[in-house]
């Protein structure tokens, strides 16, 4: 019994000290309202590349690619399958770039194929890629094909030589050149 009665005189002791630390604190209330010296500069000025306006839009444009619906506002161009040379731009010679009316550079590539397998295509691009050949490879969702190219150049005798080297190379007389037209 001895034992039991320290405890609870120990726990009463603790008590009634907690109280006498905590309790003129609560009650005297000047905590509550107590101001901490804070010296915040103001918002320094900035240039025009930070308008708020801009940032809002920015948010905007990421919430969109969140949500998906930029997404659904692309469309990729069109691309059909090859199945002849296109011709040369009017005008031009073999050794020269040339510019359309809307002055942009007429550019050639060659397509060596379209696939229907995807890892068939992918192959081929890195085969090429190993021999040392600018190839890469284009997706279109509309026909479910993996087309293969090699290029661009922006000379058409280029092109040319190019397509002579890996028609002999590959053993494959339908690789066929087309314009070259970027997708951006």
């Amino acid at each position: 019994m001895q034992s039991h009665f320290k405890t609870r005189l120990l726990g009463a002791f603790v008590t009634v000290i907690a109280l006498a630390i905590a309790l003129p604190t609560v009650l005297d209330g000047s905590r509550a309202s107590r101001n901490l010296d804070v010296a915040i500069p103001p918002m320094p000025l900035t240039g025009s590349w930070s308008d708020i306006e801009q940032e809002r839009k920015v948010r905007i444009d990421l919430e969109q690619l969140a949500s998906g619906e930029a997404e659904r506002q692309i469309h990729a161009p069109e691309v059909a399958v090859v199945s002849s040379n296109e011709p040369a731009a009017p005008r031009a010679l073999g050794d020269r770039a040339h510019k359309d009316n809307e002055q942009v550079p007429y550019a050639w590539t060659l397509q060596l194929g379209a696939f229907s397998q995807r890892d068939n295509a992918h192959q081929l691009r890195d085969q090429l890629r190993a021999k040392g050949y600018k190839a890469y490879v284009q997706e279109m969702a509309n026909d479910g094909l993996t087309r293969v190219y090699v290029g661009p150049e922006l000379q058409r005798a280029k092109i040319e030589a190019l397509q002579r080297e890996l028609k002999e190379l590959l053993k494959q007389n339908d690789i066929h050149i087309r314009r070259f037209v970027a997708e951006s």
